[in-house]
């Protein structure tokens, strides 16, 4: 029994597994490891500089076994909270990390309450210790997230959310930045999501704390809605249903397998529903309580302020921001940021992306003229380059899209001038503004500029809006093709119902036809009244025989405005729409901006491709609508013409293409001219072979210059070595 005893306190490990299995039937060896932690514990104390690996070794075995022996161990996680507190400076880097994981285990095991480990951990954080930081901050973070998702306990949750606030009012940096960062990687996981927390991050941002102003203001420049790197990289990792499906088609076809693959679909689709919850997730700039008054406190900051030009750029950004998002009235700021537009400005892109973003319909457009003037005047000049005048081109035109009253006529004659300057990429800025006017306001266009009328130029093109005005519409522009698309649908299946001319009785029902036979139909114009005048020959899908019409496409074609304005009011009311409808809408409406009036009368088997811009809408999501910095920064400029770039354009060309001369190698389809030479007759090559060569002048000199060369090498005297 003695030589048992002595091989368990030399053998922790093996004790800590027996413990575990059986904790009553060594009660006694537990008392005496305990007994030697105690003592090896008071004399460490006398020198708390050095390192004691077998107290090291013992705490841990103590905090592995607490659970199975809690009253005997009841005092022992604030024992080694009051030994953290009074030695957190002065004890070995080694000894404060282990205790510090016994702490850790004692409240994996729920032996220790949340917000007295906080505390200590938020006091250790102040130690010049940065792998201890790391430790501690990656443990509070996965807590948290374990105390919400997993344990569900939200009273506990509430009050270690509401210790972390006042944590970042601390004067000390490390506290204030730890519990910052703390706030905003749980607001990413959307642990911590709501308006509270978004606005004491946004009381951070008058922090005198550099590194905490810097972090608050990063939170808020729109990057809260990307995910993490480790999010990312954490769905990377996990497997898909393909890679799983995959798994079980290699290989041997067990029962065992197949359950396998089974539970694992079924935990992919339950991932898949964790991640789906429908639960929104708002940008933090939508859920601050007084947008107003806060941006009008950072104006002031950004006025007086002493920090760097970043942090300044960093607020002016989410100043602007605001504004635009909440549609915000801060006139002095449009006359701020004047002063900064000069090309040879520092980050004078982003500047102007701000003049931007801060406009909007309710902007008086008195604040705005102003900026237009000084980036006319600054960037779109002959003194400037190409690429300045295309940016600022692309700024006004921005600018212009969100108030277009802030521009003078003017201005606009002066500006349009520039769509045959001699570079392209000034040509297209210059034409995409003309094309912006065409939209907002063609009568500020000269009349040979503003285009053949659209659709769209017709019902949209008499109501100009004036400062303050709303069109706001009771259906959804384009629905009335929806109608139409389901008809479509519809005749793809085995039968359908076709509705016959007024001569004919009643409908039948007819077999439909294989989708390759789609026979011509004639489709008569608006002003076709004469039977005998000729119709236009257009591709339809119809199932039925050549005689039967498909009237209600035709209808939809020849609708007048009144009549598709009523028919969208009606669609829009009577049907929810899928989103697949709703890209079709937008389809249609990109079709009415190119498409002119008398598209349906004049144009001959014409059809329009749109290309959907799905980057720029992705840009724009993530800039909540905002314009975003690639659309000022675009320019259309020609690629390089160096001989890289034409080399990997022939190589590109000669991809998915027989090689040169290729099919004749192996076929005797051709030869070569000195392969048909062999064949030939001597008759036939006699009158080429006498026929006397005349030398040209070039070659002729050629030779006497090599001649020249010959006789001086060989004039010179040969001299021995």
């Amino acid at each position: 029994m003695t030589s048992t005893k002595n091989h368990f306190a030399t053998n922790l490990l093996q004790l800590q597994n027996r413990i575990k299995r059986d904790s009553s039937s060594y009660k006694d060896e537990f008392s005496q490891t305990y007994l030697n932690y105690e003592s090896t514990l008071q004399a460490y104390l006398m020198k708390p500089a050095k390192q004691n690996k077998q107290l090291a070794d013992l705490a841990l075995f103590l905090s592995h076994v607490s659970h199975c022996f809690p009253d005997e161990l009841k005092q022992y996680p604030q024992q080694l909270i009051d030994i953290l507190k009074r030695y957190a400076t002065v004890l070995n880097p080694d000894m404060r990390l282990t205790f510090c994981k016994c702490l850790m285990l004692l409240r994996s095991k729920n032996l220790i309450e949340p917000k007295p480990l906080f505390e200590i951990f938020f006091v250790l954080i102040k130690s010049q210790d940065k792998q201890l930081r790391k430790n501690l901050f990656e443990f509070m973070l996965n807590d948290v997230k374990k105390i919400k998702t997993k344990q569900k306990n939200y009273k506990l949750c509430s009050q270690v959310q509401q210790y972390v606030f006042t944590l970042t009012k601390e004067n000390h940096p490390l506290v204030a930045k730890y519990s910052l960062n703390l706030l905003i990687d749980l607001y990413k996981k959307q642990i911590w999501n709501d308006a509270k927390t978004v606005n004491v991050i946004s009381q951070c941002c008058f922090s005198k704390i550099t590194k905490v102003l810097a972090l608050a203001l990063q939170f808020f420049a729109g990057k809260d809605v990307e995910k993490e790197a480790e999010s990312e990289s954490e769905s990377e990792d996990e497997k898909t249903t393909q890679q799983v499906l995959l798994g079980l088609r290699v290989g041997k076809k067990t029962k065992s397998r197949k359950k396998r693959t089974d539970r694992a679909l079924k935990s992919i689709n339950k991932d898949k529903k964790k991640k789906n919850d429908g639960l929104p997730h708002f940008s933090a700039l939508n859920l601050i309580y007084d947008p107003q008054d806060f941006a009008e406190k950072l104006f002031k900051l950004v006025e007086t302020t002493n920090e760097g030009f970043e942090i300044k750029i960093s607020i002016l950004e989410l100043i602007s921001r605001l504004i635009g998002i909440h549609q915000l009235f801060l006139n002095n700021f449009h006359h701020f940021l004047i002063r900064f537009l000069n090309p040879h400005q520092r980050e004078v892109t982003k500047i102007l992306w701000f003049s931007a973003i801060s406009s909007h319909e309710l902007t008086p457009p008195d604040t705005v003229e102003p900026t237009l003037m000084a980036i006319a005047n600054n960037f779109i000049t002959e003194r400037n380059s190409t690429e300045v005048i295309a940016v600022g081109l692309n700024a006004i035109r921005e600018i212009c899209d969100r108030c277009p009253l802030a521009m003078q006529e003017d201005l606009l004659g002066d500006l349009v001038q520039y769509k045959t300057y001699k570079d392209k990429a000034v040509s297209s800025a210059a034409k995409s503004l003309i094309q912006l006017f065409r939209e907002k306001n063609p009568q500020m266009l000269h009349r040979k500029m503003r285009g053949k009328p659209t659709e769209e130029s017709i019902t949209e093109g008499a109501k100009i809006r004036q400062y303050g005005e709303f069109d706001a519409k009771s259906y959804i522009p384009g629905a009335e093709i929806i109608d139409l698309d389901n008809q479509e649908k519809k005749e793809t299946e085995k039968t359908i119902k076709i509705e016959e001319s007024d001569d004919e009785e009643g409908g039948e029902w007819v077999e439909s036809e294989s989708e390759d036979e789609k026979p011509k139909k004639r489709k008569h114009s608006e002003d076709d009244e004469d039977e005998s005048s000729e119709g236009e020959w257009v591709d339809v899908s119809s199932d039925g025989e050549d005689g039967v019409e498909n009237s209600e496409q035709d209808q939809t074609k020849l609708m007048s405005l009144a009549e598709k304005e009523e028919r969208a009011q009606k669609i829009s009311t009577e049907r929810i729409l899928t989103q697949e409808e709703f890209k079709k809408i937008k389809i249609e409406q990109m079709k009415k901006k190119i498409t002119d009036k008398n598209f349906d009368k004049k144009s001959k088997n014409r059809t329009i491709k749109i290309d959907s811009d799905l980057d720029e809408d992705e840009e724009r999501l993530k800039n909540n609508g905002l314009v975003p910095l690639s659309s000022i920064t675009y320019i259309n400029k020609k690629k390089a013409h160096d001989k890289e770039s034409r080399m990997a354009r022939v190589k590109e060309g000669r991809e998915g293409r027989d090689k040169f001369g290729h099919r004749f190698k192996d076929s005797r389809l051709g030869k070569t001219n000195k392969e048909k030479l062999k064949t030939k007759s001597f008759q036939m090559l006699r009158p080429k072979l006498n026929k006397k060569h005349k030398r040209s002048f070039k070659e002729k000199q050629m030779a006497l210059k090599s001649s020249f060369v010959l006789t001086k090498n060989f004039s010179k005297p040969f001299v021995f070595p």
